[in-house]
Protein backbone atom coordinates (compact mmCIF):
# COMPACT_ATOMS: atom_id res chain seq x y z
CA UNK A 1 0.00 0.00 0.00
CA UNK A 2 1.04 3.10 -0.93
CA UNK A 3 1.77 6.25 2.20
CA UNK A 4 3.62 8.73 0.77
CA UNK A 5 2.22 12.18 -0.64
CA UNK A 6 2.98 14.78 -2.55
CA UNK A 7 4.55 16.79 0.16
CA UNK A 8 7.52 13.83 0.55
CA UNK A 9 10.35 14.44 -1.42
CA UNK A 10 11.83 11.32 -3.25
CA UNK A 11 9.00 9.31 -1.84
CA UNK A 12 7.49 6.68 -3.80
CA UNK A 13 4.83 9.14 -4.90
CA UNK A 14 6.86 11.03 -7.90
CA UNK A 15 8.00 7.74 -9.30
CA UNK A 16 10.24 7.29 -12.07
CA UNK A 17 9.83 9.81 -14.85
CA UNK A 18 8.20 7.36 -17.05
CA UNK A 19 5.49 6.21 -15.02
CA UNK A 20 2.17 7.36 -14.56
CA UNK A 21 1.35 8.94 -11.01
CA UNK A 22 -1.09 6.18 -9.36
CA UNK A 23 -4.75 7.30 -9.16
CA UNK A 24 -6.78 6.39 -6.12
CA UNK A 25 -8.69 7.22 -3.18
CA UNK A 26 -5.55 7.99 -1.30
CA UNK A 27 -3.80 9.90 -4.30
CA UNK A 28 -6.62 12.62 -6.18
CA UNK A 29 -6.75 13.36 -9.38
CA UNK A 30 -4.76 16.42 -10.84
CA UNK A 31 -6.70 19.15 -10.79
CA UNK A 32 -8.36 20.69 -14.07
CA UNK A 33 -7.90 24.85 -15.36
CA UNK A 34 -11.11 26.31 -16.64
CA UNK A 35 -10.04 27.63 -20.32
CA UNK A 36 -12.13 30.81 -19.58
CA UNK A 37 -10.19 34.33 -19.44
CA UNK A 38 -10.19 34.75 -15.63
CA UNK A 39 -10.46 31.19 -14.78
CA UNK A 40 -7.47 29.73 -15.01
CA UNK A 41 -6.27 29.88 -11.08
CA UNK A 42 -9.30 28.21 -10.23
CA UNK A 43 -8.94 24.50 -8.88
CA UNK A 44 -11.70 21.92 -8.52
CA UNK A 45 -12.71 21.54 -4.98
CA UNK A 46 -11.41 18.24 -3.79
CA UNK A 47 -14.52 15.47 -3.33
CA UNK A 48 -16.32 16.84 -0.02
CA UNK A 49 -15.67 20.35 -0.86
CA UNK A 50 -18.19 22.91 -2.66
CA UNK A 51 -17.23 25.27 -5.26
CA UNK A 52 -18.37 27.95 -3.61
CA UNK A 53 -15.38 27.26 -0.87
CA UNK A 54 -12.59 27.07 -3.21
CA UNK A 55 -13.60 30.42 -5.42
CA UNK A 56 -12.51 34.08 -4.00
CA UNK A 57 -15.47 36.39 -3.37
CA UNK A 58 -13.72 38.91 -5.94
CA UNK A 59 -13.67 36.96 -8.65
CA UNK A 60 -17.46 35.28 -7.92
CA UNK A 61 -18.49 38.73 -8.26
CA UNK A 62 -16.64 40.00 -10.82
CA UNK A 63 -18.47 37.00 -12.55
CA UNK A 64 -22.11 37.89 -11.61
CA UNK A 65 -21.63 41.08 -12.77
CA UNK A 66 -20.29 40.41 -16.10
CA UNK A 67 -23.26 37.52 -16.70
CA UNK A 68 -25.77 40.25 -15.76
CA UNK A 69 -24.02 43.06 -17.79
CA UNK A 70 -24.41 40.47 -20.80
CA UNK A 71 -27.89 39.45 -20.10
CA UNK A 72 -29.13 43.34 -20.37
CA UNK A 73 -27.24 43.75 -23.41
CA UNK A 74 -28.72 40.64 -24.89
CA UNK A 75 -32.35 41.50 -23.75
CA UNK A 76 -32.14 45.21 -24.75
CA UNK A 77 -30.81 44.38 -28.13
CA UNK A 78 -33.61 41.76 -28.41
CA UNK A 79 -36.75 44.86 -27.42
CA UNK A 80 -35.33 46.85 -30.13
CA UNK A 81 -35.27 44.24 -32.81
CA UNK A 82 -38.57 43.38 -31.82
CA UNK A 83 -39.70 46.99 -32.32
CA UNK A 84 -38.35 47.72 -35.44
CA UNK A 85 -40.24 44.61 -36.69
CA UNK A 86 -43.53 45.15 -35.43
CA UNK A 87 -43.32 49.54 -36.14
CA UNK A 88 -43.59 50.18 -39.83
CA UNK A 89 -43.15 53.36 -41.20
CA UNK A 90 -46.24 55.22 -43.31
CA UNK A 91 -46.03 55.46 -46.43
CA UNK A 92 -46.00 58.57 -48.60
CA UNK A 93 -49.71 57.89 -49.92
CA UNK A 94 -50.72 57.03 -46.07
CA UNK A 95 -49.01 60.21 -45.02
CA UNK A 96 -51.15 62.11 -47.59
CA UNK A 97 -53.98 60.81 -46.79
CA UNK A 98 -53.68 61.36 -42.79
CA UNK A 99 -53.12 65.09 -43.49
CA UNK A 100 -56.14 65.16 -45.85
CA UNK A 101 -58.26 63.85 -43.20
CA UNK A 102 -57.18 66.54 -40.93
CA UNK A 103 -57.35 69.69 -43.25
CA UNK A 104 -61.15 68.37 -44.01
CA UNK A 105 -62.07 68.46 -40.00
CA UNK A 106 -63.37 71.53 -38.96
CA UNK A 107 -62.36 73.12 -35.52
CA UNK A 108 -64.12 72.40 -32.37
CA UNK A 109 -66.07 75.65 -32.67
CA UNK A 110 -66.75 75.20 -36.17
CA UNK A 111 -68.26 72.16 -34.95
CA UNK A 112 -70.30 73.48 -32.09
CA UNK A 113 -71.54 76.60 -34.61
CA UNK A 114 -72.77 74.49 -37.09
CA UNK A 115 -74.35 72.00 -34.59
CA UNK A 116 -76.36 75.11 -32.88
CA UNK A 117 -77.36 75.66 -36.95
CA UNK A 118 -78.57 72.71 -37.49
CA UNK A 119 -80.63 72.67 -34.68
CA UNK A 120 -81.85 75.95 -35.30
CA UNK A 121 -82.63 75.08 -38.65
CA UNK A 122 -85.34 72.08 -37.33
CA UNK A 123 -86.87 74.20 -35.35
CA UNK A 124 -87.42 76.73 -37.75
CA UNK A 125 -88.73 73.26 -40.37
CA UNK A 126 -91.33 72.62 -37.50
CA UNK A 127 -92.44 75.91 -37.60
CA UNK A 128 -93.37 76.18 -41.04
CA UNK A 129 -94.79 72.84 -40.83
CA UNK A 130 -97.45 74.56 -39.03
CA UNK A 131 -99.41 76.48 -41.67
CA UNK A 132 -100.35 79.64 -40.56
CA UNK A 133 -104.37 79.77 -41.02
CA UNK A 134 -106.45 82.66 -41.54
CA UNK A 135 -109.02 84.58 -42.61
CA UNK A 136 -109.95 87.28 -45.21
CA UNK A 137 -110.97 90.42 -42.71
CA UNK A 138 -113.95 92.53 -43.55
CA UNK A 139 -113.32 96.28 -44.92
CA UNK A 140 -113.99 99.00 -42.49
CA UNK A 141 -116.89 99.86 -44.44
CA UNK A 142 -118.54 96.85 -44.15
CA UNK A 143 -117.25 96.28 -40.35
CA UNK A 144 -119.66 95.81 -37.34
CA UNK A 145 -119.68 94.69 -33.83
CA UNK A 146 -122.12 91.33 -35.02
CA UNK A 147 -119.90 90.90 -37.67
CA UNK A 148 -116.75 90.90 -35.93
CA UNK A 149 -117.78 88.75 -33.80
CA UNK A 150 -118.66 86.30 -36.87
CA UNK A 151 -115.14 87.01 -38.18
CA UNK A 152 -113.58 85.73 -34.79
CA UNK A 153 -115.38 83.04 -34.37
CA UNK A 154 -114.40 81.95 -38.07
CA UNK A 155 -110.68 82.33 -37.22
CA UNK A 156 -111.56 79.93 -33.99
CA UNK A 157 -112.28 77.69 -36.10
CA UNK A 158 -109.38 77.32 -37.59
CA UNK A 159 -106.95 76.37 -34.84
CA UNK A 160 -106.04 72.79 -34.38
CA UNK A 161 -107.48 72.53 -30.53
CA UNK A 162 -109.54 69.49 -29.66
CA UNK A 163 -112.61 69.40 -29.32
CA UNK A 164 -113.06 68.94 -25.69
CA UNK A 165 -112.63 72.28 -25.22
CA UNK A 166 -115.46 74.59 -25.13
CA UNK A 167 -115.58 77.89 -25.61
CA UNK A 168 -118.25 81.10 -25.67
CA UNK A 169 -117.04 84.54 -26.98
CA UNK A 170 -118.30 87.95 -26.19
CA UNK A 171 -118.09 91.82 -27.31
CA UNK A 172 -116.68 93.71 -24.16
CA UNK A 173 -116.62 97.64 -25.57
CA UNK A 174 -115.31 100.12 -28.24
CA UNK A 175 -112.81 102.21 -27.58
CA UNK A 176 -112.77 105.44 -29.43
CA UNK A 177 -109.11 106.96 -30.07
CA UNK A 178 -107.37 109.75 -31.58
CA UNK A 179 -106.77 108.07 -34.67
CA UNK A 180 -108.09 104.94 -34.38
CA UNK A 181 -111.30 102.82 -33.06
CA UNK A 182 -110.96 99.78 -31.29
CA UNK A 183 -113.10 96.80 -30.63
CA UNK A 184 -112.64 94.37 -27.55
CA UNK A 185 -113.61 91.15 -27.10
CA UNK A 186 -113.14 87.69 -24.90
CA UNK A 187 -113.06 83.85 -25.71
CA UNK A 188 -113.22 82.39 -22.58
CA UNK A 189 -111.93 77.99 -22.48
CA UNK A 190 -112.52 75.63 -20.39
CA UNK A 191 -112.03 72.02 -19.88
CA UNK A 192 -115.27 70.56 -18.26
CA UNK A 193 -116.12 66.51 -17.60
CA UNK A 194 -118.89 64.72 -16.76
CA UNK A 195 -117.77 64.61 -13.06
CA UNK A 196 -117.06 68.28 -13.34
CA UNK A 197 -119.08 70.25 -15.78
CA UNK A 198 -118.08 73.43 -14.00
CA UNK A 199 -114.31 73.70 -15.26
CA UNK A 200 -111.77 74.63 -12.07
CA UNK A 201 -109.94 76.85 -14.09
CA UNK A 202 -110.62 78.73 -17.40
CA UNK A 203 -108.39 80.43 -20.33
CA UNK A 204 -109.17 83.56 -21.75
CA UNK A 205 -107.91 84.65 -25.01
CA UNK A 206 -108.91 88.78 -25.97
CA UNK A 207 -109.23 89.90 -29.27
CA UNK A 208 -108.53 94.01 -31.22
CA UNK A 209 -110.38 94.73 -33.80
CA UNK A 210 -108.82 98.06 -35.16
CA UNK A 211 -110.33 100.32 -37.65
CA UNK A 212 -107.68 102.92 -39.11
CA UNK A 213 -109.02 106.84 -39.01
CA UNK A 214 -106.03 107.79 -41.66
CA UNK A 215 -106.67 104.36 -43.86
CA UNK A 216 -109.16 104.44 -46.49
CA UNK A 217 -112.61 102.63 -45.60
CA UNK A 218 -111.86 100.53 -48.18
CA UNK A 219 -109.06 98.72 -46.36
CA UNK A 220 -109.39 95.58 -44.36
CA UNK A 221 -109.30 95.66 -40.78
CA UNK A 222 -106.03 95.12 -38.31
CA UNK A 223 -106.99 91.95 -35.81
CA UNK A 224 -104.90 91.76 -32.66
CA UNK A 225 -105.12 88.95 -29.79
CA UNK A 226 -103.41 88.44 -26.50
CA UNK A 227 -103.77 85.67 -23.86
CA UNK A 228 -104.26 86.50 -20.20
CA UNK A 229 -102.03 87.21 -18.23
CA UNK A 230 -100.13 87.78 -21.08
CA UNK A 231 -98.66 91.21 -22.56
CA UNK A 232 -97.53 89.70 -25.73
CA UNK A 233 -99.48 91.39 -28.46
CA UNK A 234 -99.67 88.12 -31.66
CA UNK A 235 -101.44 88.88 -35.11
CA UNK A 236 -103.53 85.99 -36.73
CA UNK A 237 -101.31 86.40 -40.19
CA UNK A 238 -98.24 85.84 -37.97
CA UNK A 239 -98.85 83.51 -35.88
CA UNK A 240 -100.43 80.34 -35.32
CA UNK A 241 -102.27 79.40 -32.04
CA UNK A 242 -101.55 76.70 -29.57
CA UNK A 243 -103.40 74.43 -27.69
CA UNK A 244 -100.54 74.13 -25.08
CA UNK A 245 -101.05 78.12 -24.62
CA UNK A 246 -104.54 77.59 -22.87
CA UNK A 247 -103.07 74.07 -21.08
CA UNK A 248 -100.49 76.78 -19.19
CA UNK A 249 -102.45 79.20 -18.36
CA UNK A 250 -105.17 76.88 -16.48
CA UNK A 251 -102.51 74.18 -14.92
CA UNK A 252 -100.66 77.55 -13.80
CA UNK A 253 -104.48 78.78 -11.83
CA UNK A 254 -104.98 75.41 -10.12
CA UNK A 255 -102.02 75.66 -9.24
CA UNK A 256 -102.01 78.55 -7.49
CA UNK A 257 -105.43 78.12 -5.66
CA UNK A 258 -104.18 74.80 -4.52
CA UNK A 259 -101.23 77.00 -2.55
CA UNK A 260 -104.09 79.33 -1.65
CA UNK A 261 -106.07 76.75 -0.05
CA UNK A 262 -103.19 74.48 1.75
CA UNK A 263 -102.53 78.52 3.55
Amino acid sequence: MVTGGRGDSGGPGHGSPGSEPPVGPECPARPRTDPRPGRGSEREAPSGVSRAGVRSRGGEGLGLRRGLQLLSERCSFSVCAFISLKVKPMDKEEEKAASGEKDHMPPEDERSSSEECASEAKEKEKETQHVIKNIPWTTAKNFTVQRGWQQIEELISTWDIHESWLHHSEFLEEEELKDSKRYHYRVCWGLPTRRKPIPRATASVYFVIVISKSKPDTEPVEVFYRLESSRLIRRPEQCQFREKWLQDIIENKIACAERLASR
